[in-house]
């Protein structure tokens, strides 16, 4: 287990004890102290004086309390890496990092409601407004019960499935006039996406089933996306996709990728549930965000989901949504004894070609006579026709088998240019729309280069990038990096690990006393962004003097 994991396991217990006192002195811990050898060396004592400081910021960060929280977070850094002396051994150093992502979790549930948890409560519009307000009967809810009652499904499910009268409400009305065909086409999509996550929560040690939770947010469409600018089958949200690694600069929103996207919420899934250590309340908070599900446990009492649901501390949105989630499981487990007739869409299969540089995927189209919507249903993480140019190469996804066909292609196709962007320096009452109105481009392309809701506030001095036309080159004859393990024939992917750009990073020289993470809050950025735009490395290791990029926001 991480050393993060080890002492962010609070749980449930965070509730009862209720908000922290900012001077008060870190508690003793018996349990910690028994298992302690008799003379603990000085990197012990440093893992132990940062782990109950990260506990006392957790706490007050639960509790609402901000200030405190960054106060004692920011001790716990510096238990670990004091302004001067030596420098911090091997164990203390990777303890760091840990630390680091511990932190950054619960600091962002000081964010702004509309980038809590995902979709801040977005579920499918259609299947919202049906469970809210069902068309059943008392006759559609017997006929559930009994639909349930006799179910044997071949595959178990392997989630704690609870039926009561609420869940069978929403399986009655999946099973209704309204939302039987728009059920059927979520169900027939999944096949495209199920054997792929399926793979990465067996991955990452998560219940295959929650794979439905992708159904009940965007019914397994790429391009879904909310009122509240979240996007992609998961539906994240800006703030949310940033802090799971999930570019979206201008040129692609990883958010949309499927499998990208996959395995952030995977990860984000695994931590509710280390938060809440139960699946439905794990979900809740997905759907609500975590600091919502936790503050309103802290004023009701409630111990479980259901219990929540019964108050009105949460919106009637989030009671729905586990109910919709369980029952979608139960139907996707056995669709035809609910009524439904599904053939799955057959899994997507492709292959991968890395480019050394930027190109038109309607030039692609058209030199390789391969149809153009086949190459974009296959990237749907691009936000324009032209591929992004990266350090690293990219890494685009091709149908199956016309991998060579393609790579021969790609020498006749010219290099384009991928979109450009300006800076602008946020003055006093700048807006979004504001802004879009000066240089002539649209809100939403300006949200989406700088990983914003079309609502975001800006502030004054903020950074903002302003996104220009895109623009040929005319040059052609260049070749792509071919991949030897480039092919799949499920539509497995090596991992690529997103790498902030360094074209729009500003200059900081780092003073006496500065930690990465204290310069990442100063900067609305995070430690792993300041570590991979200057290439620090395991250790990360700054001294005063020392120029960084920072990641422009």
């Amino acid at each position: 287990m991480r050393p993060v994991r080890r002492i962010a396991r609070w749980g449930i217990a965070v509730l009862a004890a209720g908000a922290a006192a900012c001077a008060s002195a870190p508690r003793a811990n018996a349990t910690r102290a028994a298992a302690e050898p008799a003379a603990p060396t000085a990197d012990d004592r440093a893992i132990d004086a940062a782990s109950s400081e990260f506990e006392l910021g957790r706490e007050a960060a639960l509790a609402g309390d901000f200030v405190c929280a960054r106060y004692r977070f920011g001790r716990a850094i510096d238990a670990l890496r004091p302004p001067s002396g030596p420098a911090p051994s091997e164990a203390v150093a990777a303890f760091s990092f840990d630390l680091y992502d511990g932190i950054q979790r619960y600091e962002a549930l000081a964010g702004p409601t509309e980038e809590a948890g995902t979709s801040s409560g977005q579920i499918d519009p259609e299947i919202e407004a049906q469970i809210e307000a069902p068309e059943t009967s008392p006759e559609a809810i017997a006929t559930a019960r009994e639909a349930v009652a006799s179910d044997h499904p071949v595959a178990p499910p392997d989630v704690p499935i609870v039926v009561n009268d609420t869940v069978l409400r929403v399986v009655a009305a999946f099973q209704s006039a309204a939302l039987h065909d728009k059920i059927s086409a979520g169900l027939v999509r999944s096949g495209r996406y199920l054997p792929m996550i399926h793979r990465i929560f067996a991955e990452e040690g998560l219940p295959q089933d929650l794979a439905m939770i992708a159904f009940i947010e965007s019914s397994f469409l790429p391009l879904a996306r909310s009122k509240a600018s979240a996007h992609g089958i998961w539906q994240f949200m800006p703030r949310t996709g940033r802090h799971y690694g999930l570019r979206s600069n201008g040129v692609v929103d990883e958010r949309r990728d499927p499998e990208k996207s996959t395995r952030a919420a995977a990860q984000y899934l695994a931590y509710l549930h280390e938060i809440f250590g139960d699946w439905y309340l794990a979900m809740a908070a997905y759907n609500a965000g975590e600091g919502k599900i936790l503050r309103a446990m802290n004023r009701t009492g409630a111990k479980d989901f259901w219990a929540l649901a019964s108050t009105n501390a949460i919106r009637k949105q989030t009671k729905n949504y586990v109910p919709a989630f369980l029952a979608s499981v139960l139907i996707s487990k056995n669709p035809a004894h609910y009524g439904f007739v599904v053939v799955p869409d057959p899994a997507l299969e492709f292959d991968t070609l890395r480019l050394d540089r930027s190109i038109s995927l309607e030039d692609l189209a058209k030199a390789s006579g391969l149809p153009l919507d086949d190459l974009q249903t296959l990237n749907p993480e691009l936000l324009s026709l032209v591929t992004p140019q990266q350090p690293e190469g990219y890494e685009l996804k091709v149908p199956s088998g016309t991998h060579e066909t393609l790579f021969l292609a790609v020498a006749a196709v010219p290099t384009t240019r991928p979109p450009e962007f300006r800076t602008h320096v946020a003055k006093k009452g700048d807006t979004l729309p504001r802004i879009a109105r000066r240089y002539g481009v649209s809100v939403s392309s300006i949200a989406s280069a700088n990983s914003l809701s079309t609502r975001s506030r800006v502030a004054r001095g903020q950074v903002v990038m302003v996104p220009e036309k895109v623009k040929k080159t005319g040059k052609s004859g260049a070749s792509p990096t071919k991949v030897a393990s480039a092919k799949s024939k499920k539509g497995k992917t090596a991992k690529t690990a997103p790498a902030p750009t360094a074209s729009a990073a500003k200059s900081y020289r780092v003073k006496s006393g500065d930690t990465l993470y204290r310069i990442a809050v100063r900067h609305g950025t995070t430690v792993a962004e300041i570590l991979a735009i200057n290439g620090l490395g395991g250790s990360g290791l700054i001294k005063p003097g020392d120029k960084l990029k920072i990641p422009a926001k």
